[in-house]
């Protein structure tokens, strides 16, 4: 296995550290010893259960949102992207079985992935997304439409496995050499912003899922958009362990 040749104390303390690992962890144990009954419509996790597991994440989400003197409250699950992401990986990756109506169950892989070896836990979650999500989950947006053209995971891996490590890469020339290579359009593409929108799709789909996974560590700038100033990512560099995390994934077969 990969991981048995680039296997470091540091390598096992960022998987053993990294927030996505340890939510999915809480998430897996939350459901191995409650009794959460998926929705009728979607199998989602109940809103209570969602306030209950979510307030033990490491960095818990805002589930709640004021705006002037409007509360919007929670409506769903899959408002909620840091748990609806991990509730994802895990039914996809065969970790907990989700029916409509039905108690979540931790499935007997789910169980044997609680105490797994932390690199391989987290070299899996990731794969699982390279491989089996239809990554417009992370840019549900229209105008993309159902597919990402063939084989833009692989052209994605390996334009990452291209860089140079702890080179500064900027978002949007990262963003624009994979739209041209992989062939990503916008269903308008007379749209004046349609550009914009597959950089952004990039942004969403690639360098924040990495980011999430430890792989990338990015600079964000303020940017003022009207009146308004908001933190924008400006750059990304491929970390020691993302490097060895990415070299894993292009070596797993799912």
């Amino acid at each position: 296995m990969w991981w048995e040749y680039n296997r470091t104390d540091e390598m096992v303390r960022i998987a053993q550290e990294l927030p996505l690992l340890r939510d999915m962890l809480t998430l897996l144990r939350f459901v191995n010893t409650h009794k959460v009954i998926g929705t009728q419509s979607t199998g989602n996790m109940p809103l209570k259960m969602v306030r209950e597991v979510a307030a033990e994440f490491v960095n818990p989400p805002t589930l709640d949102v004021t705006i002037g003197k409007h509360v919007y409250r929670l409506r769903s699950e899959a408002d909620i992207w840091p748990l609806f992401f991990l509730h994802v990986l895990a039914e996809v990756g065969g970790l907990l079985h989700i029916a409509p109506g039905r108690r979540w169950r931790l499935t007997k892989d789910g169980k044997i992935f609680l105490d797994a070896d932390p690199l391989q836990q987290v070299s899996f979650l990731l794969a699982i997304w390279w491989y089996r999500v239809n990554w417009l989950l992370a840019y549900p947006v229209s105008g993309m439409g159902d597919h990402l053209p063939q084989f833009f995971n692989y052209d994605v891996l390996n334009e990452l496995l291209s860089l140079e490590l702890g080179v500064e890469v900027p978002i949007g020339q990262f963003a624009d050499v994979l739209i041209k290579k992989t062939g990503l359009s916008w269903l308008s593409p007379e749209n004046p912003y349609a550009n914009e929108f597959l950089q952004n799709s990039i942004e969403n789909m690639v360098v924040q899922i990495l980011e999430d996974f430890g792989a990338v560590a990015c600079e964000y700038r303020d940017k003022v958009i009207g009146k308004s100033k908001i933190s924008k990512m400006y750059s990304f560099k491929i970390v020691p362990f993302g490097s060895a995390l990415l070299e894993a994934v292009a070596m797993t077969q799912l």
